[in-house]
């Protein structure tokens, strides 16, 4: 019995590898840094409005700082100009989509009524749609391609990285302000100013999109030290695995399925007539969608690391590396949830 006992210690832990004195060092930093992060988003998330803008707009400074930096080396350095143009930019694709909605929605009502007497700016309800500006990218591509004519530190490759990564870096904040605002356009008007309705609700929504994706990253990290053995991209990211990535993907699915699934059974739903429980299909799929999104979004930010030979996209938040390197996956998480909530909206003369 004993020596029976004794072989199935043995072949388990054959199965779970041994973490090293390095590797729970960096897994105790990154969970106090995760819930240091946890402490900051969450309130702002709840409490939405100015406080989410804000929380968006320090992320936009981040990133943008980020991805100016990544590319720069001791022996080559970008213009200032540079980095005041991709600030600018950034900050301005993220919430122009506001001005232009409050603009078209003032005109329409002065049309109507033929005076400004009575019009009511609403922040929760003035963002209709996720947009990208075509005459931005126009914009955008001019600057960067002058820039590398007139300097020789700056490549035709940096000017792609920059135009990809500014305008994927403010569409995934525009959808993160958008999924936190899309319940109210969707609310019937005597919840608009619910307590319970506007900090509770209201964010489960967005919750449910984050746990997609966080949690198929905590699923994919923690899986893949442990049971990871067989390499799922080591071109991109040499750690990656494929047991992280089926533990990943399985994770951020269980997780944000059942929240969903149960909030709206429960009369909470993440979305009124779209992601509901009477719609539970449309939360099996988005439920899919996100742990999957979340790895194409990892990947798609490693490989841009790799091409710069550099480890992270920045050092704020110590082990985790910077922003970039946290929330590449939520960022193509929300745009891809964006999405496929829009076409369940408006069906699919949304994308022709």
């Amino acid at each position: 019995m004993e020596e029976n006992s004794n072989k199935n210690l043995q072949t388990r832990e054959h199965h779970i590898n041994e973490l090293n004195k390095e590797a729970k060092t960096n897994l105790m930093s990154r969970i106090i840094i995760a819930a240091c992060l946890v402490a900051v988003v969450i309130p702002c998330l709840i409490l939405g409005e100015y406080f989410w803008l804000t929380l968006i707009l320090l992320m936009a400074i981040i990133m943008t700082h980020e991805i100016c930096k990544a590319p720069q080396s001791i022996e080559r350095k970008f213009k200032n100009v540079v980095f005041f143009f991709a600030y600018f930019m950034v900050i301005a694709l993220t919430f122009y989509i506001f001005l232009k909605d409050i603009i078209i929605e003032y005109n329409h009502y002065l049309e109507i009524n033929g005076t400004d007497d009575g019009f009511t700016f609403n922040i929760l309800t003035a963002f209709k749609a996720p947009q990208l500006s075509l005459t931005a990218f126009c914009i955008s591509t001019v600057f960067f391609f002058l820039e590398v004519l007139i300097d020789p530190n700056f490549t035709i490759h940096d000017a792609f990285y920059f135009i990809v990564m500014m305008f994927v870096i403010s569409l995934g904040l525009q959808c993160l302000i958008y999924l936190r605002f899309l319940p109210f356009l969707n609310a019937d008007t005597n919840f608009l100013n619910d307590p319970s309705f506007k900090y509770g609700q209201s964010s489960l929504l967005i919750v449910f999109v984050l746990l997609g994706t966080c949690l198929n990253d905590v699923g994919a990290y923690l899986i893949g030290i442990l049971f990871g053995k067989h390499k799922f991209a080591p071109r991109i990211s040499p750690k990656k695995t494929w047991e992280g990535f089926f533990g990943g993907i399985f994770t951020g699915f269980i997780a944000s399925f059942l929240f969903g699934i149960l909030f709206s059974y429960f009369g909470f739903p993440l979305l009124k007539g779209v992601l509901d429980f009477e719609h539970w299909y449309n939360i099996l799929i988005l439920a899919i969608a996100l742990p999957l999104a979340g790895t194409f979004g990892d990947l798609l930010f490693s490989s841009l690391k790799r091409g710069y030979k550099i480890k992270d996209f920045g050092t704020i938040l110590k082990s985790h590396g910077g922003l970039l390197d946290r929330f590449d996956s939520i960022l193509i998480g929300s745009i891809t949830a964006s999405l496929i909530i829009l076409i369940m909206i408006n069906g699919v003369s949304i994308v022709s």
